[in-house]
């Protein structure tokens, strides 16, 4: 008996604490797109885009304050399909875990091929490689993974401290030099529409791109039950996380167009290229490094998150049980297995970068339940008590329902129907292995 309190003891160790949580927040949201936004935003707007950057993590903040809420019910994994499944029962409750699953499996791969490339593209010698490098990624992170998550915990916050060494620098030299940049007019006119742009067409597909720069903070609320104290950790640690992550793109987008101003759109290492000019000749190989370090966390962080959001749907009973059995280790081996192997395979297809626009559009079909779910379970529990409640009723939850839509639309209308053929397979999925059962709206028995 004694021995197994000691266990459980150390799976309780082994999880994050509230500064791990919020380190991790981070990982999963700074990868190496951040390195590369400026001339991609700055190319519609000029300096303006700064603008609509602040406005799109506005934005981000009112999707995070509604996941806040909805985390503060639940103590385990799963995110969107746990606040699905308790508002509106299983039907809905698979279809958004379902989802969710495969387009996760779906940026992972996206991301073991982009480590691959940036790898490549820092040591030129490895040229002609990708496959067996973004393969070998995934294959190690899997074996780590199975190890416990203990080991994934130590190299997940590693690699987040060691990528936010360069951010931080180039922050901290930014809030130098931006004063420099506005008495050299870089910053003039502060609204440099491209030739025969238009604003709202400029602002929407900038908005839309410098939203695919926060895509990921939803994953802290589907690792929910790998940190200490969920209910009350989670919504801390995803607000905090967001509201860092916010300032450092600020700092990072306004210190490239401070020192190069219109340069910007002249090369494709705007931010490397900055850091030359504030710090040298090193600042480049700084840079560099901190993207290769960047994506890597980004994909320890994925090979944490992928798996067990396949384990938390099986937990509930919606997939065979098999797939959320775990090690002595607490990893869910049978669902890291059939994560890294679709991986995997979608690294071999070859169609992955299709898959990833995608998967980034798809979560924005987590986002929809998640606001919805707010509202479902505050007239379900109305006195449940939570850590965090968003505030001004349900005109939070409103806004970020119409924000999500918008994003969806404005990307590519076709995303409405890829979004219906999606729901299509995941519903066609759930009746063949549930049948016509009732779709009661069970209550989780976290709650």
């Amino acid at each position: 008996m004694e021995a197994h309190k000691m266990t459980a003891q150390e799976q309780e160790k082994a999880k994050f604490s509230l500064s791990g949580a919020t380190l991790y927040g981070i990982n999963a949201v700074i990868g190496s797109g951040i390195f590369l936004l400026p001339q991609n935003i700055y190319k519609g707007l000029g300096p303006a885009s700064l603008a609509v950057m602040l406005g799109t993590a506005i934005l981000v903040i009112l999707l995070a304050v509604c996941l806040a809420e909805t985390a503060g019910y639940f103590d385990k994994n799963g995110g969107a399909l746990q606040y699905s499944k308790a508002a509106f029962g299983d039907f809905v409750g698979f279809n958004v875990g379902f989802l969710g699953w495969a387009v996760t499996i779906i940026a992972w791969s996206a991301m073991a091929a982009g480590f691959a490339k940036i790898f490549i593209i820092t040591f030129p010698s490895f040229e002609g490689y990708n496959l067996p490098i973004s393969i070998t990624l995934v294959v190690l992170l899997s074996l780590m993974n199975i190890a416990g998550l203990k080991t994934s915990k130590f190299f997940t916050l590693t690699a987040t401290v060691a990528k936010l060494v360069p951010i931080i620098a180039f922050s901290a030299c930014a809030l130098f030099f931006i004063k420099g940049g506005i008495d050299k007019g870089n910053f003039t006119p502060f609204l440099q529409l491209e030739p025969g742009g238009n604003l709202f067409k400029s602002i929407a597909n900038t908005a839309v791109y410098i939203f695919y720069g926060f895509i990921g903070f939803e994953t802290m609320s589907i690792v929910a039950g790998e940190m200490r104290n969920p209910k009350k950790n989670v919504p801390r640690a995803l607000l905090g996380s967001i509201s860092i992550v916010s300032i450092f793109y600020m700092l990072i987008i306004g210190g490239t167009i401070a020192m190069l101003g219109s340069r910007i759109m002249q090369t494709d290492r705007s931010v490397q290229d900055a850091f030359v000019e504030m710090v040298g000749p090193a600042g480049s190989w700084v840079i560099s490094i901190g993207m290769l370090i960047s994506i890597l966390g980004l994909n320890i962080g994925e090979s944490i998150m992928v798996p067990r959001f396949g384990a938390a749907i099986a937990d509930e009973g919606l997939l065979p049980k098999k797939i959320a059995e775990t090690n002595d280790k607490n990893a869910p081996v049978l669902a890291i297995i059939i994560s890294g192997v679709l991986a995997i395979a979608l690294l071999l297809s070859g169609s992955f970068e299709t898959l990833a626009t995608f998967s980034v559009v798809f979560r924005f079909f987590q986002y929809i339940p998640t606001a919805l779910a707010v509202i479902a379970l505050r007239k379900k529990y109305p006195d449940r008590k939570v850590v965090f409640r968003v505030p001004f009723g349900p005109v939070i939850p409103v806004i970020a329902i119409i924000i999500s839509a918008l994003m969806i639309w404005m990307d590519n209308a076709m995303n409405v129907v890829y979004g219906l053929a999606g729901i299509l397979i995941a519903s066609s999925v759930y009746f063949i292995l549930h049948g016509r059962k009732n779709n009661h709206k069970q209550e989780s028995s976290s709650i």
